[in-house]
């Protein structure tokens, strides 16, 4: 896997992270310090492939778990009360080192669950962990941690394809683990950053695409929508998004980035249905 390609956005996304992990060293000492995190939205997303009717999974996405609090385990909670048959995560699991036992304790809880299938982000890679070391502990803890990989998960008459890409706001995504159009099969695209779907063409079969990485903007000022997204989300902050007949949805996701706020920007549970 390469480095993000040289230039002015790479460097900022760079410049950017090694300054919210100052903050996130800072405010994991300080567990109470948070605003706006406590209540999570659930939003339904329907899905059409007969195969499949009736089974659910749960969409998750920017964790940045440094510090395990008694929102996740009243994140676990919800997402057991929603009986799912798979957990997806895309991304920005964490941001410092020490974020590596919460993190692995919350997704050992969520394997208990349903299978949890998850993919890296920026802040991942820039944590200072090496891949490696994720991969170790995701075999550890019986989690699919797929990089620039495709599991299938067969159903009678059909089955179902989890192709996960690196994060594509470092230029790490590889489009070519998502497998060919075959009778019966539904695919399911994780990535990080919403602009994954600028790399997808009609060739391509997605037939649903998730990701993450904006936050939703964080905090939002009406009538302003966002106040600053990311590099990589290509001004798609949050909700569905459709290009080259291909379905985007971006999850505001958990945790936050710099500052321990939300604001009119509630985290998000994604439920999704086939039927």
């Amino acid at each position: 896997m390469s480095e993000p390609r040289p230039g002015l956005p790479a460097a900022r996304t760079r410049l950017l992270h090694q300054s919210s992990k100052l903050f996130h060293h800072l405010f994991t000492r300080v567990p109470g310090c948070e605003f706006g995190l406590s209540h999570t939205e659930h939003t339904r997303l329907m899905c059409s492939h007969r195969p499949l009717a009736g089974r659910r999974a749960v969409h998750l996405s920017d964790l940045h778990l440094d510090r395990y609090l008694p929102r996740h385990d009243r994140l676990l909670s919800a997402i057991a009360d929603l009986r799912p048959d798979w957990v997806f995560i895309t991304g920005d699991l964490m941001t410092i080192p020490r974020g590596v036992e919460p993190l692995f304790r919350f997704l050992s809880s969520l394997r208990a669950i349903a299978p949890v299938y998850l993919t890296l982000g920026n802040h991942d890679h820039y944590s200072g962990v090496p891949l490696d070391r994720y991969l170790e502990l995701a075999d550890q803890h019986k989690v699919y941690l797929l990089v620039n990989q495709l599991v299938l998960v067969p159903f009678p008459g059909g089955e179902l394809a989890i192709a996960g890409l690196d994060d594509p706001s470092l230029h790490r995504a590889d489009p070519a683990c998502i497998p060919p159009r075959h009778p019966g099969r539904f695919t399911v695209v994780l990535a990080h950053a919403p602009n994954v779907l600028d790399l997808l063409d009609h060739t391509h079969a997605a037939d649903l695409i998730l990701c993450g990485h904006s936050h939703g903007g964080q905090c939002r000022l009406p009538p302003v929508p966002t106040v600053w997204l990311p590099h990589g989300c290509n001004g798609r902050a949050s909700g569905l998004h459709e290009r080259n007949g291909h379905r985007l949805y971006v999850n505001r996701g958990i945790g936050w980035s710099m500052l321990p706020i939300r604001w009119l920007c509630p985290p998000e549970i994604v439920i999704i249905e086939w039927e």
